[in-house]
């Protein structure tokens, strides 16, 4: 990089500024390859899209690999206790209240396994990719691979699988046509954070075909819960993501308008128009319909405040209801299903106790996350990048929520990969306030941002390596 003119600290007698030669930020070593390679085969399932990868045992394998490579890694920024922060500990005390209500469950060895086989490797995925990053590009590196993740499980998609006779993406795998439109509609803000200015073309010609890609995937999946969810996210586009001119935001908009009035059928329209008319639908009355799941859903979640039915017993829940057992005795069957809506099947499996910091769990991230602003408590600290990738999982969370509320994805590995990326980008910008001193005027810390602790250094390296590029000297080490 070229060098960079930085002013002294304020003195009272005069400013002077000094050449200094920035430091160029580290490569993705082999961590975060493999914690890459966790997120493709969490995530966009790449074992299920190719059926020969399924016999290797790749998510264990990538998992083992990435803790192998963390213990031992030498970066003091990747110690376990820079990420203690809320957000992690919302995390855990959500794994905890899971694991406190397994003796109570309706399905007590489901339960316990999925706490050790689901919730687990999910806690595991956030720290690793918390931990892993240690400076903004690490960040965006983990987000250019979701993209390309995004690209080639639509590809897939689009080439093996097709709309059936009810107008909805059939048979996909690993997620059904609304679990599909939901990790679309998540993904949509990474795509738009590459299509900003400063990026290489390479990568902002990627994002501009996987944006492609996404909204006419999303077309053909036919949800509306996930058509609701990209109402919400391209209204928070259009308004709120301020890291990107208005614009390209507003052109992005555009585009993905013609795209869906190009794309969508006729059908797709009608099936979207019964959002507005609920009560010509079956989900409104109909005893398997989301209305009538999300009664009886309330009625769990009051009658087991504490502990709930017990993680993954929804199910189990509705095979018991009253109107369950009282089709049974006519001969007739009834569908056990999940709630469809994240919050309410926490509420109902966890208690209120769950559900509530579940809710906090999404509510104090995006709140933390809003705080990277010109305006927040991090300003002096912060450059265009991260405020731009903060406004990106902001964007995320938001699909997530919206699209959420009509999908049980509570325990998706996407939520807790984004909740990641949250924690590392919050790791960084608090080592680097910590570095500098409050009493200083805001100056311009880009080159602290793009600098990284060596190896073998303490973390004490960070104050040492701002105070000295300030001074024109190189970092003591």
């Amino acid at each position: 990089m070229p060098a960079t003119a930085f002013p002294r600290p304020y003195t009272g007698r005069h400013t002077a500024t000094v050449p200094i030669q920035a430091a160029a930020e580290p490569k993705p070593d082999r961590l975060m390859r493999a914690v890459a390679l966790v997120l493709f085969t969490y995530v966009w399932r790449l074992q299920d899209a190719f059926p020969f990868l399924g016999k290797l045992q790749l998510p264990a394998l990538a998992v083992l690999t990435s803790l192998i490579y963390y213990r031992s890694s030498k970066w003091p920024i990747r110690r376990a206790r820079l990420v203690k922060g809320p957000t992690t500990k919302l995390v855990v005390a959500l794994m905890v209240i899971m694991a406190i209500g397994v003796p109570f469950s309706l399905w007590v060895g489901h339960s316990a396994t999925f706490v050790i086989k689901g919730m687990l490797p999910n806690v595991l995925f956030l720290l690793l990719v918390a931990t892993s990053v240690r400076t903004v590009r690490d960040i965006e590196w983990f987000a250019l691979v979701n993209l390309y993740g995004a690209l080639v499980y639509t590809t897939v998609v689009s080439l093996f699988f097709h709309v059936g006779y009810d107008g909805r993406l059939g048979g996909l795998i690993y997620y059904d046509a609304n679990d599909f439109a939901l990790v679309m509609v998540c993904t949509i803000p990474f795509a738009i954070y590459f299509l900003g200015k400063g990026h290489k073309s390479s990568h902002r010609l990627a994002a501009l075909i996987t944006m492609a890609m996404i909204l006419t995937a999303m077309v053909k999946s036919g949800s509306r819960g996930g058509f609701i969810g990209l109402i919400g996210v391209m209204l928070y586009v259009l308004l709120r993501y301020r890291a990107i001119p208005s614009r390209v935001r507003l052109a992005v908009t555009i585009a993905g308008l013609a795209l869906f009035l190009g794309f969508a059928s006729d059908k797709y329209w009608t099936s979207m128009g019964s959002i507005l008319h609920p009560e010509s639908d079956y989900n409104y009355n109909d005893n398997v319909g989301r209305v009538e799941v999300w009664k009886r859903g309330l009625g769990y979640m009051i009658h087991n405040p504490v502990v709930g039915v017990g993680v993954g017993a929804y199910p189990m829940a509705e095979g018991g209801s009253e109107i369950a057992q009282s089709l049974a005795s006519q001969g007739k069957g009834f569908k056990w299903s999940v709630a469809h809506n994240s919050f309410l099947e926490t509420g109902a499996e966890l208690g209120i106790p769950g559900a509530l910091v579940f809710i906090a769990m999404l509510a104090v991230t995006g709140f933390s996350l809003t705080r990277i602003s010109p305006r927040g408590k991090w300003a002096p600290w912060i450059t265009r990048r991260e405020m731009a990738l903060a406004q990106m999982l902001i964007g995320a969370i938001v699909g997530f929520c919206v699209a959420g509320f009509f999908v049980s994805a509570e325990y998706f590995a996407y939520l807790y990969f984004i909740l990641g990326l949250a924690v590392g980008l919050m790791k960084l910008i608090r080592l680097r306030a910590g570095a500098m001193p409050a009493t200083r005027p805001p100056i311009n810390v880009r080159l602290a941002s793009r600098t990284p602790m060596p190896p073998d250094a303490d973390l004490g390296w960070v104050r040492s390596s701002v105070e000295s590029s300030l001074r024109g000297a190189a970092p003591k080490r």
